[in-house]
């Protein structure tokens, strides 16, 4: 067999799902899946197809890696596959007709003569681990085992959804994990055979990331220490006098790490050994050592005498270089030539982008990238192969931490006002689902905008949903912190059933009640999973939503009497937007972040919609090739580079569907639009946009 991927080939990971989706035709949602109008040729195709991939990945482990093939554990997972492969023929036979008999079909045959005659044969040579196996399941029968297995291969789904990894890493109250050992067990099994189409020389979209990444670190530390080089300079004064302090020895370190990460010789092109990537890690673990040293913690707790001149420049340089982690820029044009490779474009080819058309054209990119990156092994399950081989899973979740990097997306005025705008993960750490807590650099982050900044405001608008049980404890350690009065914190829920119009919300078309019930939602607050800064009157914060809603509902959807759920989604949207936009202006905001779990869909997809409303609002003429790369590397640069997958298709289309609604009514009546909102601000509703560009490279 060779290890050469067809891009039209499905991973072993899509083969399973795809075995116990047919292996679930009874249920209705499968069985449309299955037998939708006008799809038989193409279904029948993929049924072929998953049968083939699954019989390919029983030849690799019988041809390359027979070892594995005498450890029970897997063993008792390929029986496991062949089971849910013999009910998927029975079914689709059953509920569909695809084939007359799916038992019948070659492929399948193919399948399970393989497995009977070479597979089975290697079964029976090993016993090797029978008794540590029979201890551990405590007595339970071999059918009731595999059985177990079967259910664990189901869950697979999980790990490619890519919805909730950070699960991985945390456990619950009572210290248990939240995924059975069954479910790891899988992702190694049909991880690794994904995993050896890249090991063995296939080249993949992704084969590059590393590269980049380490590129991006070896900008950033050289941008890092343009930013911090008049506290840097001072603290090496008379750092080598205080070789005693903790203190000094960490930050000492934690600069070290970060010339080393800005030493051109220490790119992975040049060197063989720990790149500009692993330095700058270096960094962030010992600046995190500096802030969490016994001096640091106790100058927070008594500040020194202004006259210990050495104890200031150890806490400037430690919060200046906290800062520049934020703030930083770091590079973007890798990335963007990536996203074109993907949507087979050169990345010098212009594409006119205005009007309706942009956004339709920007989802058949899309498509294009997801129907290209079907063909590869998927990087979601990889990554999570990768977080337990670096054992990062026993340090809870921590994005900063795994190489989630913040950065400086672009910059905006409004009147008087100039604002940043950061790519942020939720910058906590989480051990235990009921307790997170804010990490040190963020805090350090914080303190310098106070003290050496001018006391910059910053708002950060999190996209968690404090009701649910996944999200509620992050959500809580960043707004006590603005109840601290350190943050401002504007919590904006995203996955709420208001927020997707399901449930009871689903069929409320008449628009009173839609926005009746819009304006409840808002005035209710936090049990409905909204959170406004202390710093703003309740009262305030309904009266200028209500205003909005109403406005919204007027002049973008022209007082219609009735809303279809898209209407009602695109509303929830646009409001979003001006709703931030009014408390950026109210508050004198000067920093802001979209910020969910990781920034990845959620926070991804509002800070690139918010670039795009800001340009709808400044401008209606075409974009610039330079601003759709933008827009394109805000929405998939993040995803792409830390989890080696898209954007969430649902995100994404929402954005999309928003921008496209406020761009049909822009093009009709822009003027008075733009007049009428404009009374509910300060000044002239016209944003001066500027894309962030890197000051080093």
């Amino acid at each position: 067999m060779s290890n050469s991927k067809s891009r039209k080939d499905l991973s072993i990971i899509d083969a399973v799902d795809n075995l116990s989706s047919m292996a679930e035709l009874e249920q209705e949602s499968q069985k449309f899946r299955w037998i939708a109008p006008g799809q038989q040729e193409k279904n029948q195709e993929a049924v072929k197809q998953t049968f083939r991939v699954v019989h390919n990945y029983l030849e690799h482990l019988y041809e390359k890696d027979q070892e594995k093939l005498k450890d029970k554990e897997t063993q008792r997972g390929i029986q496991a596959m062949m089971v849910i492969a013999g009910e998927a023929a029975q079914k689709l036979g059953k509920y569909t007709d695809l084939f007359k008999g799916a038992a019948e079909l070659k492929e399948y045959q193919d399948l399970q003569q393989f497995y009977l005659t070479k597979i089975m044969q290697r079964f029976q040579q090993s016993l090797k681990l029978e008794e540590a196996w029979e201890e551990e399941w405590g007595g339970l029968k071999e059918e009731e085992i595999v059985d177990i297995h079967r259910r664990g291969l189901k869950d697979l789904e999980t790990v490619r959804k890519d919805k909730s990894y950070e699960l991985f890493s945390i456990r619950k109250e009572d210290g248990r994990p939240y995924f059975n050992r069954n479910l790891l067990r899988h992702i190694k099994l049909v991880g690794d055979f994904d995993e050896s189409l890249i090991e063995t020389g296939a080249e993949t979209p992704f084969t590059r990331v590393r590269t980049i990444e380490d590129r991006d670190a070896h900008a950033t530390a050289r941008e890092v220490l343009n930013l911090t080089a008049g506290y840097v300079d001072e603290f090496y004064k008379e750092a080598l006098r205080y070789k005693e302090i903790v203190f000094a020895v960490a930050l000492n370190k934690a600069l070290m790490a970060l010339m080393l990460a800005a030493n051109g010789r220490n790119l992975m092109q040049n060197t063989t050994g720990k790149s500009c990537r692993g330095y700058y890690s270096d960094f962030h673990f010992f600046l995190r050592e500096a802030l969490g040293s016994p001096e640091y913690l106790e100058f927070l707790e008594s500040p020194p005498a202004r006259s210990e001149r050495f104890s200031y420049a150890l806490i400037n340089v430690c919060q200046a270089l906290c800062t520049a982690f934020f703030m930083r820029v770091g590079t973007r044009q890798e990335e963007i030539d990536l996203i074109h490779r993907l949507i087979k474009k050169k990345p010098g080819e212009s594409v006119p982008f205005a009007g309706i058309s942009a956004w339709n054209g920007l989802l058949e990119d899309d498509e294009e990238m997801r129907s290209l990156l079907k063909g590869y092994p998927s990087g979601p399950l990889l990554k999570t192969l990768e977080l337990f081989r670096e054992e990062e899973g026993k340090l809870g979740f921590d994005p900063l931490a795994q190489r989630n990097l913040p950065s400086q997306l672009f910059n905006f005025s409004l009147g008087e006002l100039h604002v940043s705008v950061l790519r942020v993960p939720a910058p906590i750490r989480q051990e235990v689902i009921t307790k997170a807590t804010v990490v040190s650099e963020f805090r350090g982050f914080l303190r310098h905008l106070k003290t050496k900044l001018e006391g910059k405001r910053y708002l950060l608008v999190n996209l968690q949903d404090r009701t649910s049980w996944e999200e509620h404890a992050r959500c809580s350690a960043l707004e006590e912190l603005s109840r601290q009065g350190e943050l401002l914190v504007l919590t904006l829920p995203r996955d709420t059933d208001f927020y997707n119009q399901s449930q009871e919300y689903a069929e409320q078309s008449e628009s009173e009640g839609f926005v009746a019930v819009f304006k409840e939602q808002i005035a209710s607050g936090e049990s409905c999973g909204f959170y406004f800064p202390p710093q703003v009157q309740k009262e305030e914060i309904v009266r200028i939503s209500s205003q909005l809603i109403e406005l919204i509902w007027k002049e973008v959807f022209s007082h219609g009497k009735t809303l279809s759920r898209k209407q009602r989604l695109d509303f929830i949207e646009i409001f979003s937007s001006f709703f931030v936009l009014k408390m950026i202006e109210m508050l004198k905001i000067e920093i802001v972040s979209f910020t969910c779990k990781d920034a990845l869909d959620n926070g991804a997809a509002m800070g690139a919609g918010f670039f795009a409303f800001l340009r709808q609002l400044s401008t209606g003429e075409a974009w610039f090739k330079e601003e759709k790369d933008f827009l394109l590397w805000m929405l998939y640069g993040p995803a792409l580079i830390v989890r080696e997958r898209l954007i969430d298709i649902s995100r994404l289309n929402r954005t999309i569907s928003a921008l496209a609604a406020l761009d049909a009514e822009l093009e009709i009546r822009r003027k008075p639009l733009l007049e009428a909102f404009s009374a509910l601000y300060e000044g002239h509703l016209k944003p001066q946009l500027r894309m962030a560009n890197p000051t080093l490279n």
